[in-house]
C-alpha cells in the first residue's frame, strides 16, 4: 500500500482535493494497484517553520 507524504504551505479544501484526487490516480497507475490501496498525507506547514537561504519564510515575506 503506498503511502505518498506532502509537505507544504497551506492550501485550501478545494486544492487538496485536487491534488490528493491526481495524485491518487497517477499512484495507483504506476504502481498498478487499485486507486482504495493509495494514502495521501498532506502536512501543512507554518512559514515560520520553513528556512530559505538562511532566512524563515516568514522574515522573507516580511521585507
Amino acid at each position: 500500500m503506498p503511502v505518498v507524504i506532502i509537505e507544504s504551505n497551506k492550501i485550501n479544501i478545494e486544492k487538496k482535493r485536487e491534488l490528493v484526487k491526481s495524485i491518487t490516480e497517477i499512484t495507483s497507475k504506476i504502481y498498478e494497484l487499485p486507486k482504495n490501496t493509495v494514502t495521501v498525507l498532506i502536512k501543512e506547514l507554518e512559514r515560520e517553520n520553513v528556512g530559505v537561504s538562511g532566512k524563515l519564510l516568514s522574515e522573507i515575506n516580511d521585507e
